[in-house]
Parts: C-alpha cells; structure tokens; sequence
C-alpha cells in the first residue's frame, strides 16, 4: 500500500427523500445545522425551534419557528473491473492505484459515519471480491493489500451483471476501470445505475501512449489475450498511437455524458486531491 494514501472529500446534489442522518445536505426539513426558512408553530409543532424576534415581527402575530435541513447518510460503492488488463506494470502499477483508490474511498467515507461496499468484477463475481457496507477501514485495508497480490486472468464480464448486488438505495458509486472495452458495454452498464450518482474513474498509464519512445522495437502484450505485438515504433507511429488515445478519452466522455456524468481520468497513480476537487467543480 502507498504510504501516503489520504482521504478525499466529496459533496453531493441534494439527496432524496428516506434519509438517515449524515452530513450530506438532504432534502427534508430536520434536526440539522443549516437554518433554511421560519415556518408556523402550527405547521411545525416544535416550541424548541421557537424564535421569538420572528414572533414579535410576525404581521399576523403568528408565532413562528426555525426550520432546519436535515442532513443525510450517502453509502459509498467502490465497483472495480478486476480484468487482466487492470494488471498493468509501467513506471506506474495499475493494479496499486486501484488499491490505493479504495482505501482512500474507505477512509473518505468511513471518517464522516457513510459506509463503504466494494464490489469487484472478473469472468463472475466471486466472495472473495465482495465486501457488504461497513465503516471497518481495517477491512478496506485487508483488500486493499489482497488487491495488490492478486493476479486477475479474464475479462470483467460481471460488470454486466451488477443488479443483485447493487444497493437499493441510492448511493455514490464510483466505477474503476481503464474502460479498454466496447462503447456499447460502457453504455450497458451505465445503463443499471440510473438511480445512483455515478463518478467513473478512468485508469490510465502515460507509458502506454505518451511516453513510448520515438524510434526502437517495442513489444506489447495483451493482457486480457495473452497476445504479444511487436511494433517498430517511429514518431510518426507514436502520433497516431497517441491520438488513438485522445479520440478513445472523448469517446468514453461523449458516452458517459449521454448518462449525465463526467469521467475522471486518473493518470498512473491515485491521487485523493484529483477526486476532491472533481466533486468541488460538481459544485460549481
């Protein structure tokens, strides 16, 4: 595990109705902090909320009382394509950003009393990769480090098949993958999420593309295949890899967009402060 792996911090639109008590601003009027509006004691029968100044100024003589906003509890869902191609090993190891990112979701949401599920996708879904709700960091941290170790083989096909696993309440559920999959299986799977706030966090290594050299022999294997490619790589060769990859980034937002949600693109290692100040432009 990084040794530096810190939490993030994340807000949210205003959540539904059902709540349990949180810190996430809700839409029901409550025992919270936030003073919203005066209201009638008649309308709200609750003489502790009683502001006398707003009395006496009440042209009615209608004695009035302080509504607050009741704040919410928001699980938190980690959802981790655990395919072959997660294994990817440049300067920087795929595989140890994924772990970094959940403990890190762990703790973000566990310090502020939401719980934190993860739910991880291979060929199927396996216990191994199933971790129900809790607010239990040491049982992030036992994943995170099994993360690490593990060796994934297949394709994520259980990314489809997410339904009996899902919460039925709506919940932050943030998808990691490198996405290296057909449009239209992003489009399926976003299509079993409507009902939750989705943030998709894109994987991504600049040895892949960006930092591939000018001249020389290179060769790739696929992890998911297991097929090797030898490339005789030349600059005009790295430009039309390079802008394969910026046509593939806005691709993947173009059909994340068509869902009203805008990908994350995490470049080589996690970092905490990237998805804080991605849920501070959500706040405008």
């Amino acid at each position: 595990m990084s040794a530096s792996v810190e939490p993030f911090i994340y807000k949210i639109p205003p959540l539904g109705y059902r709540p349990s008590l949180g810190v996430h601003r809700g839409q029901m009027a409550g025992s919270g902090q936030l003073f919203t509006r005066h209201d009638s004691l008649l309308a709200r029968p609750d003489p502790r909320r009683l502001d006398l100044r707003a009395s006496v100024l009440d042209p009615f003589g209608n004695y009035r009382v302080k509504v607050f906003q009741q704040h919410t509890q928001l699980p938190v869902v980690l959802i981790a394509d655990l395919s072959a191609s997660m294994r990817y090993q440049g300067k920087h190891s795929r595989q140890q950003a994924l772990a970094d990112f959940v403990l890190s979701a762990a703790l973000s949401a566990t310090q502020i009393g939401d719980s934190f599920t993860f739910i991880g996708c291979g060929k199927k879904l396996e216990q191994q990769w199933l971790m129900a709700a809790n607010r239990s960091v040491g049982s992030a941290t036992e994943l995170a480090q099994r993360l690490v170790k593990a060796t994934f083989t297949s394709q994520a096909e259980s990314l489809c098949q997410l339904s009996p696993v899902l919460p039925s309440k709506r919940s932050l559920l943030f998808l990691a993958s490198d996405f290296y999959m057909p449009l239209v299986k992003v489009s399926a799977l976003m299509a079993q999420l409507t009902q939750h706030i989705v943030v998709p966090v894109v994987f991504w290594n600049e040895s892949e593309y960006q930092e591939l050299p000018n001249w020389g022999i290179v060769k790739l294997k696929e992890l998911e295949s297991g097929k090797t490619k030898t490339l005789l790589l030349r600059p005009a060769y790295k430009r039309r890899i390079i802008e394969a990859y910026a046509r593939r980034k806005l691709e993947l937002q173009n059909a994340f967009r068509s869902f009203g949600v805008e990908p994350l693109f995490m470049i080589d290692s996690f970092k905490a402060q990237r998805l804080t100040a991605y849920f501070q432009m959500l706040a405008g």
